[in-house]
Parts: structure tokens; sequence; C-alpha cells
């Protein structure tokens, strides 16, 4: 896989093939990156304003049982 970013300052680009995709379907995508990472960053702030959303259904006296609850649900399942 060949991954280059570039700023072009015109509308050609000439690109250098390797011998071993000679004759092979190959797959050249153009897009701007920065409307992709301007993606990226808005996905990454929906995420992080979710974090903790849920905090107020919490039971504090359960939150130690959390690390063993899968071990305890299989163990009471399978007595």
């Amino acid at each position: 896989m060949i991954r280059e970013i570039i700023r072009p300052q015109q509308n050609q680009i000439i690109l250098d093939i390797p011998e071993d995709y000679i004759n092979k379907e190959v797959e050249l995508i153009v897009f701007p990156l920065e409307e992709n990472e301007k993606d990226k960053i808005k996905h990454k702030e929906n995420i992080s304003s979710l974090a903790g959303s849920l905090s107020k259904y919490a039971e504090p006296s359960k939150i130690d049982l959390e690390s063993k609850a899968w071990e305890m649900h299989i163990m009471e399942k399978y007595k």
C-alpha cells in the first residue's frame, strides 16, 4: 500500500507506480484531508460529550462488583 499526503499546486499529479502493481487493479482516492480531519474531530467531540451521561443512574454500592459481574453471572447460571 502506498499512502502519500501532498498539497497539490496544480490540477495534475504524476504518480510512480511500483513494479508489482503493474497489470493489477489499483484504487486511487482523492479527497481533501481537511474535511476528513474535521469529521474525525467532530466525531471525537460527540463521543466525549456522552462521557458520564449515564452516571446519574449508577448505584455506587455496586460499582465494585462490575469487575467480577460476568464471572458471577456464569457461576450463578451454571451451578
